[in-house]
């Protein structure tokens, strides 16, 4: 009994040092980290591992998090609190756009080794500008320059962000756009808007060939504060090298959308649930 008492104590002791003093600072600063790169969150043990802390330190700190809003439990598992994403979203309100995603992109250089880029309507609405590309270093790869516009209805970038859309705004580009064919595999109008409720659905999109033979692009959308559709980031190689890890690739896109839209400060379900109607309502509230 003596023993275990005195057990106790040390845990004791190690949490209340844990918990006090500037260290404790930094180190709900990198529970804070070690969450925010895991949206699926982290269990106590695997925090404690991390942390190279006893659990009884790291449960004092979260209960601490928790109590603040900064986190919370979830089946087992720890995530960010609703607090912890608004101080994101004040923070990365502070940094110019595209830079805030650019930790994202990186990761998904490292992840993928392809062309990553990350894209937004032109001002006339009928293209996708890329505003950011981190190009893969292998030989056979995907180029393109920050600035280079490309068609909507032929690029994965473009389908992801046209399928979210407001309908009017659909409408209307479908109506104004000459779909030029510049492959095989280029998507002509009536396939184009086959495609919409499955991206809106499973919120990612594949385009092989669509206008370049042999690069293929798999994109997500991204949405800002709003829920309005803001950008796509978009995974790009060659044709074969990609189809091949399609699966793969396709959960790291979505999931680095997914992050990006929770930067640009975006906070309902992923990809949002909505239906043409309030699709066609966004879209005339966003012209106000």
């Amino acid at each position: 009994m003596k023993r275990h008492d005195e057990q106790m104590s040390n845990n004791a002791r190690t949490t209340e040092r844990a918990f006090s003093g500037p260290r404790s600072a930094l180190r709900v600063m990198d529970i804070l980290q070690a969450l925010a790169a895991e949206p699926e969150g982290l269990t106590l043990a695997k925090l404690s591992d991390r942390l190279k802390l006893p659990k009884t330190s790291v449960f004092s700190l979260m209960r601490a998090l928790e109590g603040g809003g900064y986190a919370r439990s979830d089946n087992g598992h720890y995530i960010l609190g609703d607090q912890a994403i608004k101080l994101g979203a004040s923070l990365a309100q502070a940094r110019s756009f595209p830079k805030c995603a650019r930790p994202v992109l990186e990761r998904l250089a490292r992840e993928t080794e392809e062309t990553i880029l990350l894209g937004v309507l032109s001002e006339e609405g009928h293209e996708i500008s890329y505003v950011d590309v981190i190009e893969s270093e292998k030989p056979l790869r995907f180029a393109v320059r920050i600035g280079n516009r490309r068609p909507l209805y032929c690029t994965a970038a473009g389908k992801a962000m046209l399928a979210f859309l407001p309908e009017n705004v659909q409408t209307a580009y479908l109506t104004q756009t000459k779909f030029v064919k510049f492959t095989d595999d280029t998507s002509s109008k009536e396939e184009l808007v086959a495609m919409f409720p499955e991206i809106r659905h499973r919120g990612v999109v594949v385009d092989a060939n669509g206008i370049i033979d042999g690069a293929t692009g798999i994109a997500s959308p991204c949405f800002d504060e709003a829920g309005l559709v803001s950008c796509s980031v978009t995974i790009a190689g060659p044709t074969a090298r990609l189809l091949l890890a399609r699966e793969h690739i396709e959960r790291l896109t979505f999931k680095a959308a997914e992050q990006i839209s929770q930067i640009l400060g975006y906070r309902g379900p992923y990809p949002p649930a909505e239906d043409s109607a309030e699709r066609a309502d966004t879209g005339k509230r966003r012209k106000k």
